[in-house]
């Protein structure tokens, strides 16, 4: 990561109101995230050590503790304002949060699992990272925005930004093609995937914009609609070993 990506003071303020990014981190956990995660788990038993890389204030890795996703939980993140208020609200007997220096010197597969969910998009050298967590648990849940679409790209140029002067950080956009050879690159196999429709349904965005969006999407199916505006996918995978076929 590069200097933003370890908290430089942009991850700091980004969590620094804390109430609004509470309500704003529930919504997104128990109406979106949370049900995604379970959607790519599927049946699996319940995991034992499970780490939530890129934590930010905790909710979502709260609501992993509440619906027993794990016996123990721990949530990391660059943003010692983000931890401070995860660990005020969240913390308690098998659900912890650190700053992600924490994670030095742990021994590979530490963990069952690790989740991170819409972190990858912020992160410069995400290859680097990617290879790190991988290296800490036998499966992998990683969920990205898919943002590499018509409308965001038309409203860039329009704009006359870069991609990347955005106020949630983001640098990298993919599509499902390109996430997944990502993937792949990384040496990972993808054994359950599940791609779907966010933003229509938050009440967080002007209803004018939702219900144009929801128009959209009823009208032209998922697969169009991902060409056209942003998406989220996730998925579920493990390292490939050495032997094993792709």
């Amino acid at each position: 990561m590069d200097k933003k990506n370890l908290g430089d003071g942009f991850y700091e303020q980004f969590w620094a109101d804390s109430l609004y990014q509470q309500a704003y981190a529930f919504d997104s956990a128990v109406r979106d995230r949370y049900p995604a995660i379970k959607k790519v788990w599927g049946e699996m038993r319940q995991a034992g050590k499970v780490l939530d890389y890129g934590c930010g204030n905790g909710v979502l890795t709260y609501w992993l503790w509440c619906n027993g996703f794990g016996v123990e939980i721990m949530g990391v993140d660059v943003s010692q304002t983000g931890i401070k208020n995860a660990q005020k609200s969240f913390a308690r007997n098998g659900l912890i949060f650190a700053t992600i220096d924490a994670l030095n010197g742990l021994a590979p597969h530490s963990f069952d699992v690790v989740v991170s969910s819409h972190v990858l998009e912020h992160i410069d050298q995400p290859e680097v990272v990617l290879a790190s967590i991988a290296e800490k648990a036998e499966w992998l849940v990683l969920e990205v925005p898919l943002e590499k679409c018509i409308w965001q790209d038309l409203v860039a140029r329009f704009k006359g930004k870069s991609r990347k002067d955005n106020p949630l950080g983001h640098v990298n956009f993919w599509n499902k093609a390109t996430f997944n050879q990502f993937l792949k690159e990384s040496g990972l196999l993808v054994v359950r995937d599940y791609q779907y429709v966010s933003a229509p349904y938050s009440p967080f965005n002007h209803w004018l914009k939702r219900g144009l969006e929801l128009i959209a999407l009823n009208s032209i199916g998922l697969r169009l609609y991902s060409k056209l505006m942003a998406t989220h996918y996730i998925v579920l995978a493990r390292k490939i070993k050495k032997g094993e076929a792709a």
